[in-house]
């Protein structure tokens, strides 16, 4: 068989994967959790199905439904000796029922005619002949490390082929001969042949001549317990049908004392919402009945009060320490006071400044005057005797004059600026101009200091009054939430007060909501009841049971009619299958019996025949040892068979390193060392004992398969070198190179690109 390509639509964790193959070897390559067991495990899917002997609960069923869909399914097409089929399975979960169970669905289909083939057997069974349990143990190799097979289903396997004319090659012709002198003298195993035959009719007749007497007995006595059977059914119905209509009066008894307790309940329902209104409209005050929210308000309310109370406290004691800050002296609040009256402390030294810029100015020009006129005295001397200077000295004399008159008023002027500049100055008690910018400069800081003083004051006060009007704005708040539920706010203890109000208004709440919740849950109740009842007639009800008969049920225990019910249609059923089974074994028995006489006559006959054919009996006897003995022989030939197939693997496998491998009863491998020396294969290294048991695998797909299946090597190269993974490879190649198809699952790129590099044509899948 080829696999030419998988479809998985809903497998484990994979979902909608498509897989087209190589006809030898093919690589799928991934790392864990990536797939690649999964895709193993869906190629024996398709063939077999589950495995139906673990539990579904937990085995592998569970473990390959995929999460998401719930389901298994897919399809595989193959090439079986030139011809194309088409497999599908899906297992999905069934609808209806308490306990989870699947419906698993498979056929399989011919591609050239597009009509089903072979029912409903399975695609392994159908290609391969041999069932799941020999393929696991074969064709599908998991890690090696574990190499064992279960030698048990391998060597009944052997055995059927060895008597079923199914072996190949040389025995297939010998089997098949076997079968025919089988066949012709001893039918089946011994028991056939002309004279057993006829033996074998007279014993059989002589049973039946036994049987008919037999059933003629019997048929009497099933009569006689049929009869028995009909009247235990029709006791037990008459039982029933009382208890039936016992439990429908019950069953009314029942509804009427429903409807007594959905009375009294409507009236304590009644009661308790009378209770619960009259408890409000008790406790509501000027129209306002307290809630959740009134309680919070009023704790959100005392706490403003407190908070506003210590703000106001805080800002007063502030306020105080203000007013209690020390302030300037008495002089130089006086000097203060004068500079102000005097315009400023700016203005007077702009006064100040201005006599002492007249005074220099004019000190200055009376000089420039003096000295101008006493130049115009020096030239008016030198000039005398000069007849033709007279005009100039008459005008020199003028400007000298004036000169004289300019300083005179000049140095009135210094006097007049000085006086002003002094006067001013002493006003301060200061001498000159740099004293009196010095101590205005200490007026202006200390005027300074008093006027931020006074904004602190100003700020405190203000901050005062703001606080005093918080602390009303919440004490007025709080008044009105007393109020508000017609409480009297105290004049002192407020504090007291209003826990006292707290405590109030909680058992108020508690004991609305108290009653709240008796009334919600007996309305529920009702409701519920009422519903119930939705369909039910009280008057009907009643109408049915009359009170005397109320009486006489009120005694009889319920549990005891159910229980009697069921034990007669329990009794019912029992009668009605042992009734089924009686008429059934008088209908077989009626059927068979027969005339006796017949069977006598027919025995002679055959006695008769018989004896004729005595003397060949002997001669068939030594025929079936003969062949006996011809079937020990080749069973004895299988064990070489395998050594042989086995040996040739192994060859290819250690480059002709170990050539000589046995496999005797129960499938004990051994191998003939370079000393002749014959030992078990333990003796060998690990790698190489793994490479033998997969050569044992090998040869017995060889004998047992009727036609080649597809190896899986799940992880099989995990724990070879590289060395052992390059042998395994060409091994594999005979095998691709024989028409075995492989498939090689593994987490590294080594056995890719051994793939690649040993068989030409092979196939490399990556799964991300």
């Amino acid at each position: 068989m080829i696999i030419e390509k998988l479809v998985i639509k809903s497998f484990g964790l994979i979902t909608d994967m498509t897989l087209e193959f190589s006809d030898k070897v093919n690589v799928i390559e991934g790392q864990n959790e990536a797939g690649k067991s999964t895709i193993a495990a869906f190629i024996k899917y398709m063939l077999y199905g589950f495995d139906e002997s673990e539990d579904s609960e937990l085995g592998e069923r569970r473990k390959r439904i995929n999460w998401e869909t719930g389901t298994a399914q897919g399809s595989m097409y193959v090439r079986v000796k030139n011809k194309r089929y088409l497999i599908t399975r899906s297992t999905v979960p069934t609808e209806g029922t308490n306990r989870r169970s699947y419906r698993e669905e498979a056929s399989i289909v011919d591609m050239e005619t597009g009509a089903p083939a072979f029912g409903k057997l399975s695609a392994g069974e159908v290609f391969f002949g041999v069932d799941r349990e020999l393929f696991d143990n074969t064709a599908f190799i998991g890690q090696i490390g574990d190499p064992s097979i279960n030698e048990g289903s391998v060597k009944q396997s052997i055995e059927n082929i060895l008597f079923s004319a199914s072996e190949r090659i040389n025995n297939q012709r010998a089997a098949s001969k076997i079968q025919d002198k089988m066949h012709s003298l001893l039918h089946e195993g011994g028991s056939g042949g002309a004279i057993v035959e006829l033996m074998n009719k007279e014993e059989a007749i002589e049973e039946k001549l036994a049987a008919c007497e037999e059933d003629n007995r019997l048929i009497l006595e099933r009569e006689a317990e049929l009869h028995q059977i009909r009247a235990r059914r029709l006791e037990a119905e008459d039982k029933q049908a009382k208890l039936h209509e016992l439990n429908s009066c019950y069953s009314n008894v029942m509804i009427i004392q429903t409807f007594d307790q959905l009375h009294e309940l409507e009236a304590e329902c009644e009661q308790k919402t009378e209770a619960y209104n009259s408890f409000i409209e008790e406790n509501t005050k000027a129209g306002f009945v307290p809630d959740e929210q009134y309680l919070t308000d009023i704790a959100v309310a005392k706490k403003g009060v407190n908070e506003s109370y210590h703000n106001l406290g805080e800002a007063q004691e502030t306020y105080s320490r203000e007013k209690r800050a020390v302030g300037i002296t008495k002089e130089i609040e006086a000097t203060i006071e004068l500079a102000d009256s005097l315009g400023g402390e700016e203005n007077i030294i702009k006064r100040a400044a201005a006599y002492a810029k007249k005074r220099t100015g004019a000190i200055i020009g009376s000089i420039a005057t003096i000295l101008l006129a006493i130049a115009a005295l020096v030239f008016e001397i030198v000039a005398i005797g000069f007849t033709d200077m007279d005009v100039l000295r008459i005008i020199i004399g003028i400007v000298g004059g004036l000169s004289l008159v300019g300083a005179i008023a000049l140095g009135v002027l210094i006097y007049i600026s000085h006086k002003g500049l002094v006067a001013t100055a002493s006003v301060f008690s200061t001498g000159n101009l740099a004293d009196l910018k010095g101590k205005l400069n200490v007026v202006s800081e200390a005027k300074a200091k008093r006027d931020a003083m006074a904004a602190s004051q100003e700020e405190a006060r203000l901050a005062v009054e703001s606080a005093r009007a918080r602390y009303e704005t919440a004490k007025k708040t709080l008044t009105e939430l007393i109020l508000r539920w017609g409480e009297e706010p105290p004049v002192s203890e407020l504090g007291g007060f209003l826990e006292g109000l707290e405590n109030k208004i909680r058992a108020f709440l508690d004991r609305k909501n108290e009653l709240y919740e008796e009334k919600s849950s007996i309305d529920i109740t009702v409701k519920e009841i009422r519903r119930t009842l939705a369909d039910k007639s009280e008057i009907d009800v009643r109408a049915q049971v009359s009170p005397l008969k109320r009486k006489a049920l009120s005694g009889i225990n319920h549990d005891e009619i159910i229980s009697g019910i069921a034990d007669s249609k329990a009794r019912i059923t029992e009668e009605d299958r042992l009734a089924f089974d009686v008429e059934n074994e008088l209908m077989l028995l009626k059927g068979r019996a027969g005339d006796p006489g017949d069977y006598y006559s027919r025995i002679q006959s055959i006695a008769s025949r018989r004896a004729d054919l005595q003397k060949k009996h002997k001669a068939y006897f030594i025929a079936l040892d003969a062949i006996n003995s011809a079937s020990d022989n080749l069973r004895r030939g299988v064990s070489p068979r395998l050594g042989e197939y086995a040996t040739e693997l192994m060859e290819i496998m250690t480059d002709k390193k170990y050539s000589s491998f046995d496999i005797s009863d129960g499938l004990k491998v051994s191998f003939t060392d370079a000393n002749g020396e014959k030992k078990s294969v333990d003796f060998l290294s690990g790698g190489t004992r793994d490479m033998a048991y997969i050569a044992v695998r090998a040869a017995l797909i060889d004998m047992l398969y009727t036609e080649k299946p597809p190896i899986c090597f799940d992880e099989s190269f995990a724990h070879q070198d590289n060395v052992r993974a390059s042998a395994m490879m060409r091994a594999i190649k005979y095998l691709a190179d024989e028409g075995c198809q492989s498939f090689i699952f593994t987490c590294r790129g080594r056995e890719a690109s051994l793939a690649t590099e040993i068989v030409k044509g092979a196939g490399v899948y990556k799964l991300s």
